[in-house]
């Protein structure tokens, strides 16, 4: 009946917290759960073929406006775009057209030139008288009016421009839980058509968060697009994102997430299937060349559990400022700025000292030169911008790298001539821009070269970023990497269904509550919370190791629960037995004894057990005679205040008070308690009755309670003994016996014949240690027990011992060394030596005599120096 009382408590506490798993009560906490095995997950290396090129303030601050005007997005896109990045997604919408813009580059820099070299066509053919004058004047005029209308640029479609020549530029769409209207409505059919995915769901596969519409980028960005993904983030309850859906279904289309279409175009665009808990990409072509099946494990809601790095936002990928890619182009234009400055300061000298052209090195002739590639630059970037073609964008690096090179063979020449005042800076702020130019080139080269690069934005009072596990504040930029990188790892989360848990919980809690009913108390406690515990470690185990995630929270706060409310259960029937017990064993025993009963009464039960443990007996010397002159009631008060005090000693020591004979005490130490320093107890005990009596011998002559003092004598002995509950059901003792506890009882009368006050044998010097003072007695063969044992007789503590006391005890043992060895003389005039110290020495007064006796007549040789005791 006990057993199945035990089972119904924890099938209910099961059923309780199952309904909280089935109604969504646990999942706040199991959140916490999750969060905290994130940090026992294994760590690995995370794919390398992803950066993330920002818009952070440098960046911002280097164009002045925020948000950036679409020309500043346009030039570091055509600046990323040299160098050949596999895919590049952008974490930004481009919803609305942009400002029409000034090319400021260009009016700053360019525009004086172009007037500059329409003047000097003009100048020329005045000089040369040529027949087509008027005509070279109305082209470079139209070509000047051309020029200077172009100042005024149309953003947007630089931009468009520059999405098309990358060819692998993938925007973002947005997914709204309304209908949109007007503009932002009529885009809908172009994202149906270009940017949706086919997907095969299974008829109970969750369709995404219910989005009902699509937005999408302007057209004139959309339709050079490579491809679009969805920039929705799932962010949980308590505003952690934890998980993401990589699929929604808007009316009867398909859309996937930001990272994950540029991962399925590289993957070979593969079919999807969808199911309740699990996508599968079908044959994805891997990186490493393989075809395989990825399967994506799903939770309840069908999203994928992200596989976050142990690490900020700004710890976990590669990250680019933009500032770097945007400074290229403004140290390109320096140059050359400064080489057609160069020219300039250089003419003069060229013009009227032709003889002394060579002078410089040819550098006016390499100025021509890349000042024409310069041009040449230009117009082939133009080009491949009108003209969307790979091969004049091929032809603006080459003409501009030449460019550059040519700038670096000018410098290299400059440093061996002369030049004129106003050149050398010049040169010098040539070479600076070159080298600065190299370095950023050669670190962006390092970053993008066919990587996956993600550009966002990251500015202090950007509100783009939701919390991750990791990290406070993991910018939405991050976010596509971490899918690709979760996906192409394969590092999946697997978590399991409710049911599950449900069914264990209902299964197990009662189960084991029943097969451990039996237990005592505080084992079944222990083992009940143990259990909970294991479960926990084997759910973190699984989750390190495996990825799967089972949730512990109902577990554990059921079992817990069913722990709890079994053990209050069972204090309400048995704290009358707790009391009895208390009262009855509290003064015969210590209070960490009594609590052990309590906790496990069966140690009542009749029945003993071996144990290595030390027995310790104490007799007042003389007692008969004294209890003679005394009124029974004197006498009994007497011995209440003496045992009281010798009692608690031993009771403080956590010795067990086996029984009082009269004046007698009979303790152990070691049982029913392990005590592994047992025997360094009970001879502590013994020094603190000897101290005590003292005290209290001045106040019982004091009073008249005695008509002398009241001196113990104790002895003390360690070995294997029989502890145990002895008697009947009805009358019990639990006291100990055996011939160890015999030996303990001899000691304490073998004081008598040596006139010691503490014995105790060698084992249990042996096991205390150099804690204590000893001095070493005879071997002796005491009453009833045949086989001799050493006997020391225990001084005083090691520390507390006066240097009187371990001079004596020197002294005595190196007599007793030479008594021994039957070296009569030297052991008497050691003997005496301790007299000297102590007149009234009893040993070493018998040891004079005896040595005055074998110097006379030497015992046999055969003598072993074992002394036979015929008293008690």
């Amino acid at each position: 009946m006990k057993t199945l009382k035990k089972g119904i408590v924890g099938l209910a506490a099961a059923a309780v917290f199952s309904l909280l798993y089935i109604t969504g009560g646990l999942d706040y906490i199991e959140e916490r759960f999750y969060d905290l095995f994130l940090r026992f997950r294994v760590e690995r290396p995370r794919v390398d073929n992803i950066v993330i090129a920002e818009a952070d303030d440098p960046a911002i601050d280097y164009l002045g406006v925020w948000p950036w005007p679409r020309y500043g997005t346009a030039d570091s896109l055509f600046r990323l775009t040299e160098y050949s990045p596999s895919n590049i997604i952008f974490d930004w919408l481009f919803l609305d057209p942009g400002a029409m813009g000034v090319d400021f580059q260009y009016l700053e820099h360019g525009l004086d030139r172009d007037f500059e070299h329409s003047l000097n066509r003009i100048h020329t053919a005045i000089n040369n008288n040529e027949r087509n004058l008027s005509s070279v004047i109305r082209n470079e005029y139209a070509d000047l009016q051309t020029k200077a209308h172009g100042i005024l640029r149309n953003n947007d479609q630089y931009f468009s421009e520059v999405i098309a020549l990358n060819g692998n530029v993938w925007t973002t769409m947005y997914l709204e839980s309304e209908p949109l209207e007007g503009d932002w409505a009529e885009r809908r059919p172009f994202a149906e058509k270009h940017f949706s995915y086919p997907v095969t769901a299974a008829q109970n596969a969750h369709i995404g968060a219910g989005y009902v519409d699509v937005l999408s980028n302007l057209p004139l960005f959309a339709e050079g697009a490579k491809g679009a993904g969805v920039c929705n983030y799932d962010i949980d309850k308590d505003g952690i994102m934890r998980r993401i859906y990589l699929t929604n279904k808007v009316g009867n289309h398909w859309y996937i997430q930001l990272g994950f279409a540029p991962l399925m175009n590289s993957l070979g665009r593969p079919e999807i299937l969808l199911e309740k808990r699990k996508l599968t990409i079908k044959q994805a072509k891997m990186p490493n060349g393989r075809v395989k099946d990825i399967d994506i494990p799903l939770d309840h809601e069908g999203k994928m559990l992200i596989d976050w790095p142990k690490t900020s936002y700004k710890d976990s990928f590669p990250r680019l400022s933009l500032l770097d890619v945007l400074q290229l182009g403004g140290i390109e234009t320096e140059l050359e700025d400064d080489a057609r400055a160069l020219a300039a300061a250089l003419a003069p000298f060229a013009t009227k000292f032709p003889a002394q052209s060579e002078h410089f090195a040819g550098i006016p002739a390499l100025l021509s030169e890349s000042l024409a590639a310069f041009d040449s630059a230009k117009e082939s970037k133009t080009l491949a911008l009108q003209q969307v073609s790979k091969a004049h964008f091929g032809n603006f690096t080459a003409h501009r790298n030449y460019a550059l090179s040519l700038l670096g063979e000018i410098v290299s020449r400059s440093s061996n001539i002369t030049l004129p005042a106003d050149a050398a800076p010049l040169i010098a702020k040539i070479k600076e821009n070159l080298e600065l130019r190299h370095e950023l080139d050669a670190k962006i080269e390092r970053m993008v070269r066919n990587k996956l690069c993600i550009m966002t934005t990251q500015i202090i009072g950007n509100t783009e970023y939701g919390p991750t596990p990791f990290d406070g504040t993991f910018s939405f930029g991050g976010v596509p990497a971490v899918v690709i990188d979760t996906i192409l790892s394969e590092s999946f989360i697997t978590p399991v269904g409710v049911w599950w848990r449900v069914v264990f919980m209902m299964l197990f809690i009662p189960l084991f509550l029943a097969l451990t009913s039996a237990l005592v108390p505080v084992r079944r406690g222990i083992l009940g919370f143990s259990a909970a515990l294991f479960i926990a470690v084997i759910a973190v185990f699984l989750f390190r190791f495996s990825g799967v995630f089972w949730g512990p929270a109902g577990f554990l706060s059921a079992m817990i629960l069913a722990v709890v409310i079994r053990e209050i259960m069972s204090y309400a029937t048995s704290e009358k037995e707790k009391h009895f017990i208390r009262n009855a064993f509290s003064t015969y025993v210590s209070n960490d004894i009594v609590k052990e009963l309590i906790a496990d009464p069966s140690r009542l039960q009749l029945g003993g057990a071996k144990r290595h443990m030390t027995a310790i007996f104490t007799d007042v010397q003389g007692f008969s005679s004294i209890s003679e002159q005394l009124a029974p009631e004197n006498l009994v008060s007497l011995l209440n205040r003496y045992l009281s005090a010798m009692s608690d000693i031993i009771l403080d020591e956590k010795g067990t008070i086996d029984k009082y004979e009269g004046d007698a005490i009979v303790a152990f130490f070691g049982a029913p308690l392990d005590l592994p320093d047992h025997a360094l107890r009970a001879c502590m005990s013994a020094i603190k009755i000897k101290k005590i009596e003292v005290e209290l011998n001045k106040s019982i002559i004091k009073q008249n309670l005695s008509p002398i003092p009241l001196l113990t004598r104790i002895g003390i002995n360690t070995g294997d003994m029989v502890a145990g509950n002895m008697g009947t059901a009805n009358k019990m003792n639990f006291t100990i016996m055996g011939h160890m506890v015999n030996l303990a009882a001899r000691l304490e009368g073998v004081n008598k014949q040596y006139v010691t006050w503490i014995l105790a044998s060698e084992d249990t010097v042996r096991e205390t240690g150099n804690k204590l003072l000893w001095r070493k007695l005879d071997r002796v063969r005491v009453v009833g027990i045949n086989e001799p044992v050493r006997i020391y007789e225990l001084l005083d503590t090691a520390a507390d011992a006066g240097e009187q006391d371990k001079k004596l005890a020197a002294l005595f043992d190196g007599a007793l060394d030479n008594f021994e060895k039957r070296n009569w003389k030297q052991a008497a005039d050691g003997f005496v030596k301790v007299i000297e110290i102590k007149a009234d020495d009893y040993p070493a007064k018998l040891y004079i005599e005896r040595c005055a006796q074998f110097v006379n007549a030497p015992p046999e040789p055969d003598w072993d120096g074992v002394y036979n005791l015929t008293s008690k």
